[in-house]
């Protein structure tokens, strides 16, 4: 996995932090990915700017939202916004 976040220990235990770490990974597999694009200073033509740490905390954030805490963090954001089915 590329794109890992801090906490992979917890992966083999909570099934939807493995699914949202594993998703990220794969949109980030590309030459010019998804976290190249959200950091480039010319949004239209990345270049190679994202480093190892960023890398590693953006995939600590994706993976937490699968957590617990993030899925309670998640369902605020729903409510708050009424996008809640």
């Amino acid at each position: 996995m590329r794109n890992q976040g801090k906490n992979i220990h917890r992966l083999a235990e909570y099934p939807l932090e493995r699914q949202f770490a594993d998703t990220w990974d794969k949109f980030n597999r590309d030459e010019q990915t998804t976290l190249e694009y959200l950091l480039a200073e010319d949004l239209n033509w990345p270049k190679d700017e994202v480093t190892h740490r960023d890398r590693m905390v953006a995939a600590t954030v994706i993976q937490w939202l699968g957590s617990h805490v993030g899925q309670y963090f998640l369902e605020q954001v729903k409510k708050s916004t009424s996008l809640e089915a």
